[in-house]
């Protein structure tokens, strides 16, 4: 018997997020391989994430079921990975009992031999040796170390979304040695408000950010790789972790 699956997010204001998250988890469980595949995400949902855990502890319960696993969906090893999801996970057990046991997972972003071939064959569609990775960022102490093990395997370097070494300021380093084509790769799950936000009142996310920079260095090409978003390659990914 296979192993219900719940696959837990960040959370967005955004709904495009939360709609891949859904197809993720269609597309998963269509496959002859996955068995009952459930979403929940950290903040900006209307239960907390041990209830949401619970809810779907439960209903594999009545499904005949006696684990769950829980796969984060999180790419850097902040304070989300490293304390939030395991406090929640634990609420929920204690609260759950032990008819049914919760397994976390390691998150995501932890696979990085898995993940290298989904950004370099993106990358290959683009002439430039010149890449900046942006992700998040993180200030768990040692929780860029990840990000940045990546950017060294892809020969790229790394910018945060929301601490020091900005893509702003990586991109100024690589303009003022004469770099005139950069290849800007999104590190996130899923297109939402920070690589592209939608509407007047959204902060300035990545997209108008080098909007402004193509306004002000009209000489410098950016060639941006989109999120991984829902492709087949990365359901592939996520189904051989959930098994």
């Amino acid at each position: 018997m296979n192993i219900p699956s719940l696959l837990v997010a960040h959370g967005s204001r955004d709904p495009r997020p939360q709609q891949r998250l859904n197809q993720l988890a269609k597309s998963l469980e269509e496959r002859s391989s996955c068995s009952l595949v459930g979403t929940a995400t950290l903040e900006l949902a209307a239960l907390p994430l041990h209830q949401q855990i619970q809810a779907f502890a439960q209903f594999s319960l009545s499904a005949g079921y006696s684990q769950v696993q829980i796969l984060p969906l999180f790419l850097s090893s902040g304070v989300h990975v490293n304390i939030d999801l395991p406090q929640e996970v634990a609420i929920a057990q204690e609260q759950l009992g032990t008819n049914i046991q919760l397994k976390l997972l390691p998150y995501l972003g932890s696979q990085l031999n898995r993940l290298v071939p989904l950004i370099t064959t993106k990358m290959a569609t683009v002439e430039t040796k010149h890449w900046i990775l942006v992700a998040h960022g993180s200030r768990h102490l040692g929780g860029n170390l990840p990000l940045e093990q990546l950017a060294t395997q892809i020969q790229a370097i790394p910018a945060y979304w929301s601490v020091t070494s900005s893509l702003e300021t990586q991109i100024q380093r690589l303009i003022s040695s004469g770099v005139n084509h950069i290849g800007i790769i999104n590190y996130f799950m899923f297109s939402g408000g920070i690589t592209d936000a939608m509407g007047s009142a959204q902060p300035k996310a990545i997209t108008q950010s080098i909007q402004q920079f193509s306004l002000e260095f009209p000489t410098i090409n950016f060639h941006v790789i989109s999120p991984l978003d829902m492709n087949d390659h990365l359901v592939d990914l996520i189904e051989d972790l959930l098994n």
